[in-house]
């Protein structure tokens, strides 16, 4: 069998032989390097077309030590991998980041009773992974610990729950959250309730230092304002219930989802929004909850976090310092103002 009936199996000798080059010079143009002739290039190249071939990926891999493939880590269950929006926004992000760097990322979900995944650990350090993206949550402590001694490049999307070196992406949320507050103030509520996840959730324990820079600014108290439950709908109904002892007349629900539980707990016990009390959220994400009045909320850019943390891994640094992306004010009815007062950042109303 000759050369030409066999052409989706040619190896780079057997190019270079027809383009009259040598083996390197066929790598060089493959791999996008600049030092080859324009004619010599063009002649590769057209040899290429004509045959249809492929680069075997295996052995680009071998040679390059780069398989073009990274990780996504996400332990979480599995309904709330595939049912969050926030997993949905962020997953679109990294997709996007991928196709602008030329990679391909594989899904690795797990999830434990005690979040320890040692299983999981050490295969993705041996596969054929350029790199990997862990969601930071309570459970991946120990995966994140476990990487980083496996010296795995790695980039964190959130806020670990140590401070040791890491590469990571994470949005403003204590900002977010002081501008949240502040806004209510602004607006004239004086009791203004926290309803947050526990302190287990690192992100939480970050909004919440934004609620108190807001309201110690203000010389505002706190005291009986603050109820921590699980981040869902559930956990920011049983927050609220609790809440209402207080008697507040606004309430920050640390995220949209745990405001949708805010919501049906006022609405239960008889209390207008935003009348009675307005409420503000944090996520702003394109599939979150749809609340009537329109939620007034704090928009982090998940789809940019999954964009940065590719671009970080493309980049092939060591660790660097945390990239920060900025939130926005979105301005809805749950807040009882249709435009915010001067100074507050960037708002859109609803």
């Amino acid at each position: 069998m000759n050369e030409s009936d066999d052409t989706p199996h040619l190896t780079i000798e057997q190019i270079g032989r027809r383009a009259g080059v040598s083996r390197s010079t066929v790598s060089r143009v493959l791999n996008g390097q600049r030092d080859v002739r324009a004619d010599v290039r063009a002649r590769v190249e057209a040899v290429i077309q004509e045959t249809g071939y492929h680069p075997n990926p295996a052995a680009r891999a071998l040679v390059s030590k780069r398989s073009g493939l990274i990780g996504l880590v996400m332990l979480s269950e599995v309904d709330e991998l595939f049912g969050d929006p926030y997993y949905s926004a962020l997953v679109n992000g990294i997709q996007q980041g991928c196709a602008e760097n030329d990679l391909i990322f594989a899904i690795f979900p797990a999830s434990s009773p005690d979040g320890h995944s040692d299983a999981l650990t050490p295969q993705i350090a041996q596969r054929f992974v350029d790199g990997v993206i862990v969601t930071a949550v309570p459970q991946s402590a120990h995966v994140i610990a476990a990487l980083r001694a496996r010296r795995k490049h790695m980039v964190v999307v959130g806020h670990p729950d140590d401070d040791a070196p890491v590469t990571r992406v994470d949005v403003e949320n204590r900002e977010g959250s002081a501008v949240a507050v502040t806004h209510l103030i602004r607006h004239g509520r004086q009791r203004v309730g926290f309803v947050g996840p526990t302190v287990e959730y690192r992100f939480g324990v970050d909004r919440f230092d934004g609620y108190r820079d807001a309201l110690a600014a203000a010389e505002l108290p706190e005291d009986g304002l603050v109820h921590l439950d699980q981040p869902t709908t559930e956990g920011g109904y049983r927050a609220t219930i609790a809440l209402l002892a207080a008697h507040p007349d606004a309430v920050y629900a640390a995220t949209d989802t745990m405001a949708e539980g805010v919501y049906r707990a006022l609405t239960e016990h008889g209390r207008r929004i935003p009348d009675d009390v307005a409420v503000v959220g944090f996520d702003g994400l394109p599939r979150g909850p749809r609340l009537d009045p329109v939620l007034t909320t704090i928009v982090q850019p998940v789809v940019e976090v999954g964009r940065t943390a590719v671009g970080l891994l493309a980049s092939g640094d060591g660790v660097r310092d945390p990239v920060v992306l900025p939130t926005v004010l979105r301005v809805g009815r749950s807040c009882g103002a249709n435009h915010p007062p001067a100074g507050e950042n960037e708002a859109h109303e609803l």
